[in-house]
């Protein structure tokens, strides 16, 4: 395509470009972000308090992974909404057509095509919250459980030293 046919998208067309991007909102960007930390802190809570690691002589490691398990969480938490959404709205669609109508059937005064895009925006806002939830508990279910089993039955060989270059001065 060239530049010339393509320079500008009209108001509805940008929705609903937006509505199919990969792109989340704020908000999401927030809540994606914010649960991710909380989920990446616990496996801290779990090497400080069940396998007895002292956090003062790891707090760099602590801290690296945690920041780059929280970015992956919420890659993920993205990646799943995106991929879940349409799924999502091609199940609701019939439910939220219904309770839309109902509702707006008795606004005489509006056209069907205002009715059918509040419908479609309707549909959705309902995709994008089931997706949004569903994503953050699918991929923490996953996470926790990959981090309890790998550090009950994988690392629990493992010597916890953090600092195996350093030399002792004997």
């Amino acid at each position: 395509m060239s530049g010339k046919n393509n320079k500008a998208f009209t108001k509805e067309e940008e929705l609903l470009l937006q509505d199919f991007s990969r792109n989340v909102s704020t908000k999401s960007s927030a809540l994606f972000y914010g649960n991710a930390f909380i989920v990446s802190a616990i496996p801290i809570w779990l090497f400080w308090r069940v396998h007895s690691l002292e956090i003062s002589t790891a707090i760099i490691w602590f801290i690296l992974v945690t920041a780059a398990s929280t970015w992956l969480l919420a890659l993920a938490y993205r990646n799943t909404k995106f991929q879940l959404k349409h799924r999502v709205a091609v199940r609701r669609e019939d439910a939220v057509a219904r309770e839309m109508s109902r509702k707006l059937a008795d606004d005489k005064k509006m056209s069907r095509k205002e009715k059918d895009e509040r419908i479609l925006w309707k549909k959705n806002e309902v995709a994008d919250y089931e997706a949004t939830t569903y994503s953050i508990f699918y991929n923490n279910a996953l996470f926790l459980t990959m981090v309890i089993l790998s550090s009950f039955y994988i690392l629990r060989t493992f010597t916890p030293t953090v600092y195996p270059f350093i030399k002792c001065k004997s």
